[in-house]
């Protein structure tokens, strides 16, 4: 399908490539999938997209439990097995046929379109390829296809990747924003010009930049003030191989019709008008041997159908407002992490952290941050005040080392270090 479908096809077009895209996914997974064979039993042929309602969902609990079930195709198809990162539970595996990766390079390719992105980049692709990590090897098909030359620097350290930037002319960048944001207080502490450099462009995965108004929130804002060059703030996810990007408006990544349907669901699984928050559930077209039918994400957002300033026509997602198992409850208070992460991003003189959330029974959560100063002046009672009239809590803070930080990080993942270690 052409990259200008958003464009040159109507919203009744686009519908009705949704309606026989998700008619052929059911089709295709009634037949060969184990677990649908029986999930979809009696399911018929929809005839209308919101039909799509009356369908089951698929629970990630039941993805991580019968993982052989989902299997449409025989093993010796199988020709790269992909992992997710476990931060929130076991890592579940995804396995791919050469059709898959070439539907996951095609992905990539439309997400960096939305960027911009063309055969004249240099991209310094800072993301792991090892690790089963899917983000290395999907940037990296996705560049190939859209013609850009790509620099498998992956995250090293902040010397190699400015000076391998600075040797071949970088036009952009992809990583993960904290590894960006540390890469510019190396920049700083040793005087490189990083504004004088030809970086344009930074293609933001893994955490999320901007507020629920489209606005960077703290971690944008620095990078933004830091590298001087437009941020590209992208979700992606293992399970569904698939990812969306900003376009130059930063309102929300662009769908793919061609590719997926995306639902917004209550906590009742009913679904929400468009800009109201809730659960993210997609539906896979063109996967081969795993697709899913209307899988929850865990992830909660929204979905923007007003224009968008690029012309496309296709709905857009919003920020990731937090995960639905992370939603916390504080003595009357509810929110999720990301709120207590924005704060704690303000503090330019906190060098790192994490949070740490365990209950305390009668459906109470308590949350302890575990963080260090790059200062010897202890900011705690600073802090203390931010977040109480921010969000109107009080967690426990404690110092400690940047040893003692990280080890809880990696208690969660091998694979990647996370903020938030959630003990319930």
């Amino acid at each position: 399908m052409p990259i200008s479908i958003e464009l040159s096809f109507s919203y009744e077009q686009v519908q009705k490539i949704l309606l026989d895209n998700f008619n052929t996914s059911l089709d295709f997974c009634k037949r060969l999938s184990p677990y649908y064979k029986d999930h979809l039993q009696g399911v018929a042929p929809l005839n209308d997209l919101a039909d799509c309602r009356l369908l089951p969902f698929t629970e990630k609990d039941a993805f991580a439990q019968n993982q052989d079930a989902f299997l449409c195709v025989a093993e010796e198809e199988v020709v790269d097995i992909s992992t997710t990162s476990g931060s929130t539970g076991a890592p579940l595996l995804v396995k791919l046929t050469p059709k898959d990766l070439e539907r996951l390079a095609y992905n990539e390719f439309l997400s960096f379109s939305r960027a911009g992105l063309t055969s004249q980049d240099r991209v310094l692709l800072a993301v792991t390829q090892d690790k089963c990590f899917i983000a290395g090897l999907a940037c990296f098909s996705g560049l190939q296809r859209a013609g850009a030359t790509a620099i498998r620097v992956g995250p090293t350290s902040p010397e190699m990747l400015l000076s391998l930037g600075r040797k071949v002319n970088a036009t952009a960048i992809v990583g993960v924003p904290s590894y960006l944001l540390r890469v510019s207080d190396y920049a700083k502490a040793i005087q490189f010009p990083l504004k004088n450099q030809c970086i344009e462009k930074l293609l933001l995965i893994g955490e999320p930049i901007r507020n629920q108004n489209f606005s960077l929130n703290s971690l944008g804002a620095r990078l933004k003030e830091a590298w001087g060059c437009c941020l590209y703030s992208t979700y992606g996810s293992t399970e569904l191989q698939t990812s969306f990007c900003e376009c130059a408006q930063g309102q929300g990544g662009h769908l793919h019709p061609e590719l997926v349907h995306v639902e917004i669901i209550d906590d009742d699984g009913l679904p929400v008008m468009p800009g109201e928050i809730g659960e993210v559930v997609v539906t896979t077209f063109g996967v081969e041997a795993m697709p899913l039918i209307r899988y929850k994400t865990g992830d909660i957002s929204f979905l923007a159908t007003n224009a968008c300033g690029c012309g496309l026509k296709t709905p857009r997602l919003g920020p990731i407002i937090g995960r639905k198992k992370l939603k916390l409850k504080i003595k009357g208070t509810t929110l999720y992490p990301q709120a207590i992460i924005n704060v704690l991003d303000e503090m330019l003189d906190l060098e790192d952290y994490v949070i740490v959330i365990t209950s305390t029974g009668d459906m109470v959560d308590h949350v302890e941050i575990r963080l260090c100063f790059r200062s010897s002046h202890d900011l705690t009672d600073l802090l203390k005040e931010r977040l109480k009239g921010q969000l109107k809590i009080s967690p426990d803070l404690m110092l400690s080392s940047t040893a003692e930080i990280m080890q809880i990080k990696s208690s969660v993942s091998e694979r990647k270090k996370t903020k938030i270690v959630d003990r319930r």
